[in-house]
């Protein structure tokens, strides 16, 4: 019986510390975080707004606001926020759709990865998130 419990207790203890091991690349004690805020270069910026005119159906219309960058700890490349507004099927323009990218360094060049426009409901509120949780630090 002795031996069950000790058996119990390490795999609860192994599953435990295995759910806590990263918790989702939040600050650890202190405000000592994984995630540190990046300040782009001129050359990423160029490479986000080509990454995010890619996504979105009139690219010559972008207008880019409020981008932000993190490095998170364990992950490569520069993790970005932002908003962006183009013209509508009339001529106007819509309101600010967020966006998220993932920049990497390609043969030493900024190069977007990954990333995705909120324009519905769905993908706003997944950007929302994954924003909120990519910024805190």
């Amino acid at each position: 019986m002795a031996g069950y419990l000790a058996i119990t207790a390490i795999i609860s203890m192994a599953l435990m510390t295995g759910c806590a091991g990263n918790a989702g690349n939040r600050p650890g004690p202190g405000g000592t975080g994984q995630v540190r805020p990046v300040a782009l270069t001129p050359a990423q910026l160029q490479a986000i707004q080509g990454g995010v005119r890619q996504m979105i159906a009139d690219p010559g219309s972008a207008r880019f606001s409020a981008a932000r960058a993190v490095a998170i700890a364990g992950r490569p490349g520069v993790h970005v926020c932002g908003h962006v507004r183009q013209k509508d099927s009339g001529g106007s323009y819509g309101p600010d759709l967020p966006y998220y990218l993932e920049l990497r360094d390609k043969d030493g060049k900024p190069t977007p990865e990954r990333g995705q426009v909120g324009s519905d409901d769905a993908k706003r509120a997944k950007i929302t998130f994954m924003c909120r949780h990519r910024s805190e630090g």
